[in-house]
């Protein structure tokens, strides 16, 4: 019966049976295998910390686009709500009574999910032509909305001109 033989490092020659080739090498080997499971589990955990974090900004994005949504549409409603207040229906011009320079806040359906946690108010003003009498006379209206959670704080503002003829 044939033994393979090997020649280790300190230069003598060692003949062995199968079974002891076997055995020689399975001890070398222990232990590799340990260290590559550990190696795999620590990229697979970082991969998935990583991807915790991504879903949790993109979640925070998420929240801040919504309320800034909220924000311009409240500012745009209180915007329209001050319009309405300066150009009544069926009326041939402006109330001029109702455009100060004043601040006025905005009652906003607060049980609508579209306005929960918004805030609005505007500001009128009388712009007066400068060069003629001849001139329609200009008003604008600012309007500012804040959206605000436990998070999160957002503030649009909206600014329109408008004239009377």
């Amino acid at each position: 019966m044939n033994k393979p033989c090997m020649l280790p490092m300190h230069h003598k020659l060692v003949c062995l049976s199968k079974n002891q080739l076997k055995s020689h090498s399975l001890q070398k080997q222990s232990g590799s295998a340990i260290v590559l499971a550990i190696f795999v589990i620590l990229i697979i955990s970082m991969l998935g910390v990583a991807l915790v974090s991504l879903q949790q900004d993109g979640a925070k994005g998420t929240s801040y686009e919504v309320y800034a949504s909220r924000a311009y549409l409240s500012a745009y409603s209180a915007s329209e709500v001050a319009l309405l207040a300066l150009f009544p229906l069926n009326s041939s011009g402006a109330d001029t009574s109702t455009c100060t320079s004043a601040s006025f806040p905005v009652s906003l359906d607060t049980s609508d999910t579209g306005f929960h946690g918004c805030s609005a108010n505007y500001q009128c003003q009388i712009l007066s032509p400068v060069s003629s009498a001849s001139l329609p006379t200009r008003y604008r209206v600012v309007s500012t909305a804040v959206c605000e959670n436990a998070q999160t704080v957002t503030r649009r503002q909206i600014m329109v001109e408008a004239t009377s003829q």
